[in-house]
């Protein structure tokens, strides 16, 4: 895969935020964003982007009200008829 470089600035509260979610996450920072990309650009096959919700049941009414387009599809690629 070719590569090329990008350099952006941030504010110091993200950039410590990317900072300790890359760490927590064992990731580098670069790949923590290149991974945010991808999520954010619709890259992600719908596999990786649903596997961490495999076995995840909890939810509120509250969330269950809130419009989530990643959840819906979720719910519309998972329908079982009775």
């Amino acid at each position: 895969m070719h590569t090329s470089t990008l350099t952006i600035r941030l504010p110091q509260p993200q950039r410590v935020a990317l900072k300790e979610t890359a760490e927590r996450l064992n990731k580098s920072e670069s790949e923590l964003v290149r991974d945010l990309l991808a999520r954010e650009l619709g890259q992600l096959p719908f596999g990786t982007r649903a596997a961490a919700f495999a076995g995840c049941l909890a939810s509120t009414p509250e969330q269950a009200a809130t419009p989530d387009p990643f959840r819906d599809a979720i719910k519309r690629n998972n329908w079982r008829p009775k």
